[in-house]
């Protein structure tokens, strides 16, 4: 997904950074128990922001 797709398709409050960061469709961690979770999203959006990846900086 695109920046601009991300802009108007979603109603997301996480960058899209972010977004891409917990996006299981790009990551290599396929063992990930979070792994295609809601709680991988980040707390903005309801998530529990425990997606690996999003604690990296």
């Amino acid at each position: 997904m695109t920046k601009e797709q991300f802009e108007t398709n979603t109603n997301y409050k996480m960058t899209y950074e972010e977004y891409q960061k917990c996006d299981c469709t790009h990551c290599d961690n396929k063992d990930c128990i979070h792994r295609e979770a809601f709680r991988r999203v980040p707390v903005i959006d309801g998530g529990l922001g425990l997606c690996p990846n999003l604690k990296e900086s």
